[in-house]
């Protein structure tokens, strides 16, 4: 028969860095499947194979209890299997892989990149987009990374609308497939100030990283690494390159002095980050810069639990 952990590998896994507690005690999935969550600890735990207990975290704004077992334990956290006939982990996969890709505020307008399935639930993040914008602001929607659109997902896009009181060039959808655009027809109609464009734009996805080395006599090698415009799940190797092959006495700094949107899964990829730096060198990595925005994603997702927030 196939074991726990061979069935595991059979599910792609999606970079998560969401709050938990197991019995109690808290830390955060690094990554997820459909069967199983790898929960990471600030400090050691003793918790050992074969231990059933207690899984809570939040999804959809509800507390989710769900029954667990350990399947492997590692020196910074374990991974833990579903006992649950209905599992709630598939839903926090789709709520990991969807949601606000990249926002870009102008002086006169906003764009937003979004990915996978547009849906309730990922209603706050959206939502916080506009809430302090005024009346009749612009706002460009790029949905190239759009795989869907659900019903709830149209009420939020008419939501916006009612909330900006705008003319109909005020919002544009663009980059839209066929099908996008066959489950955005609600929107095509007249009375509903939305435009909808088909996949004839380009968004402009500011990826890159940027770093910068310091050696100093007798001291660890320093990394310092500008974090990118958007960090999400589309440059997670590109940001692990920086730091797998390097030797073990070497510190880093995170700068997120440019950075104006952090993905879902950029949480789970500075997770393992700082699990790999934790094992060579004992010490949490430092981030600087950090703007009231990015701060506060960071809180939310209890980060200061793990690395030395400046």
């Amino acid at each position: 028969m196939m074991s726990t952990l061979q069935t595991r590998r059979k599910f792609n896994r999606v970079f998560s860095g969401q709050p938990m507690e197991l019995d109690g005690v808290p830390g955060n999935a690094l990554d997820i499947n459909e069967i199983a969550v790898f929960l990471v600890f600030p400090t050691p735990q003793s918790f050992e194979v074969g231990h059933k207990g207690v899984l809570k975290f939040t999804l959809e704004q509800q507390t989710i209890e769900e029954r667990v077992s350990v399947a492997r334990v590692t020196k910074s956290g374990v991974s833990l299997v579903s006992l649950e006939e209905s599992s709630a982990f598939s839903k926090l996969c789709i709520a990991a892989r969807s949601g606000v890709k990249y926002v870009q505020h102008t002086e006169e307008d906003s764009t937003i990149w979004f990915r996978g399935e547009l849906s309730a639930d990922f209603w706050e993040e959206f939502a916080q987009i506009y809430r302090e914008r005024p009346p009749r602001w612009c706002y460009r929607l790029d949905f190239q990374n759009v795989t869907g659109v659900t019903p709830s997902g149209v009420a939020m896009l008419m939501h916006l609308e009612a909330h900006n009181q705008g003319k109909e060039e005020d919002i544009i959808i663009f980059n839209c497939s066929k099908e996008i655009l066959d489950a955005l027809s609600l929107l095509n109609v007249p009375g509903i100030g939305i435009t909808l464009q088909g996949g004839d734009l380009q968004g402009d996805d500011a990826h890159q990283f940027q770093v910068e080395t310091i050696r100093e006599l007798g001291q660890p090698t320093v990394i310092k690494i500008r974090i990118a415009r958007m960090f999400d799940y589309n440059c997670r190797n590109d940001f692990a390159k920086l730091y797998r092959y390097r030797g073990r006495n070497t510190r880093y700094i995170l700068d997120f002095q440019n950075t104006v949107h952090l993905g879902k899964a950029a949480f789970g990829t500075m997770l393992l980050m700082n699990q790999h730096n934790r094992e060579k060198m004992g010490e949490p990595v430092r981030m600087i810069n950090c703007s009231p925005y990015i701060r506060n994603l960071l809180h939310t997702m209890k980060f200061e639990n793990f690395f030395e927030i400046e």
